[in-house]
């Protein structure tokens, strides 16, 4: 279209009389002054040809040229300027381009990072609510109504980066029991925490450090039909920490095995009552003035021993079967180390139904330190195993 526009100009600028030449070039440099390349393709056309006389007498002619002359330059102009427009616009595609290909390629190198493990926080956990119950009518044979209620959480946080693992698993459990007329009583209360720091030293072993404690939430009663006779524990009293140092092996992800030849332990009980305090083991055989030996009650007992934490979970069919089980161990180096404390946990889930499942637990503790009161004579006798077991059907989640 521009090319056009030039040869009808040319042919038409020919035509005009020499005389009127001045008033041509004007009309030309108005028309310049709305772009460049207008003025200097009129100054071509005019400054290559010389004008003929013929028609010097027809002003009509040369009004039209002047007002065509006008319209050709404002449409080359427009021409370039939508030329110009088109480029900045192919240069911001352009630019557009290069910056997401440039987003695009840090948010996989950061995918990269995450997927690298190169820094890892990995959390979540469970929750169950567990119920058992016996309901008895017109039974001959007798017994009475039985209903409990269980709620379980355990949570975990674990961290890694490089060969660095920092580890930590809290459970929360409180369960009641009523049985006929009788008030509800607890028949599970464990509030535990552990948690382990790593640094790996070869693809099985590394050197760990672990700090444990255990406690409950609420008072525990001892019982006698629905007279409350001892009060046997309660929150923090006792409260048993433990703190170790030694070389984890672990084969797999599935078994942890931490040998610790150094750990202490320390008990405490933030209660006044014997009762509380003969039950958490705090009761200790001295020689008084007379030289009798007698029994005397402290609120905080520091240990120093070896020992072991031993984890181990796996589950079956798709995890509709999860187990896990875990040991601790510990020796006092000080006084009788042949008698190992021993607290050992057992846990099972069978998913019958989507978030209905059957719940199973069974736990083993051994202290040398809870002696058991001879209900006769009431004089403290030898330790024993403890041994408590848990089984209902409930709800659960994982998160």
């Amino acid at each position: 279209m521009i090319e056009l526009s030039k040869r009808i100009l040319l042919g038409m600028h020919r035509s005009v009389a020499k005389n009127d030449a001045t008033d041509a070039m004007y009309a030309i440099r108005y028309a310049d002054k709305l772009h460049d390349v207008a003025y200097l393709t009129a100054c071509s056309l005019w400054s290559g040809n010389r004008f003929s006389t013929e028609l010097s007498s027809l002003t009509g002619c040369r009004t039209i040229y002047y007002y065509f002359c006008i319209i050709c330059f404002l449409f080359i102009g427009l021409e370039s300027m939508g030329q110009q427009t088109k480029a900045q616009q192919n240069k911001a595609i352009r630019d557009a381009k290069n910056t997401a290909s440039s987003a695009s390629g840090a948010f996989k190198a950061y995918q990269k990072f995450v997927d690298n493990d190169s820094v890892h926080w990995h959390w979540g956990g469970d929750a169950t609510l567990s119920f058992n119950a016996t309901s008895l009518i017109n039974w001959v044979a007798g017994g009475e109504d039985q209903i409990g209620v269980r709620p379980a959480i355990n949570l975990f946080a674990n961290y890694k980066k490089g060969k660095h693992t920092f580890e930590n698993y809290a459970t929360f459990a409180y369960g009641v029991l009523k049985t006929g007329e009788r008030k509800a009583v607890k028949n599970d209360d464990r509030l535990h925490y552990i948690s382990k720091l790593g640094y790996q030293i070869s693809s099985k072993w590394a050197y760990s450090a672990a700090f444990l404690a255990r406690t409950q939430f609420s008072p525990g009663y001892k019982y006698s039909g629905e007279n409350i006779t001892a009060k046997l524990s309660d929150f923090l009293a006792p409260v048993n920490m433990y703190l170790s140092v030694g070389l984890d092996y672990i084969p797999n992800k599935n078994i942890s095995c931490m040998l610790s030849p150094v750990m202490g332990r320390a008990t405490f009980v933030r209660s006044d009552s014997t009762t509380v305090i003969i039950g958490a083991g705090m009761m200790t055989a001295e020689i008084d003035e007379n030289g009798e030996t007698v029994q005397v009650p402290h609120k905080s007992r520091y240990e120093f021993g070896g020992g072991a934490l031993i984890k181990f979970n796996g589950n079956l069919y798709k995890n509709k079967i999860t187990y896990s089980s875990q040991v601790e161990l510990f020796s006092n180096y000080m006084k009788a180390p042949q008698n190992m404390e021993v607290f050992w946990v057992s846990n099972a889930k069978i998913q019958v139904y989507k978030n209905i499942s059957a719940n199973m637990q069974i736990e083993l503790k051994y202290d040398d330190n809870q002696k058991i009161k001879d209900e006769t004579t009431g004089d403290l006798r030898g330790a024993k195993m403890q041994i408590r077991s848990f089984t209902g059907l409930g709800l659960f989640c994982q998160f």
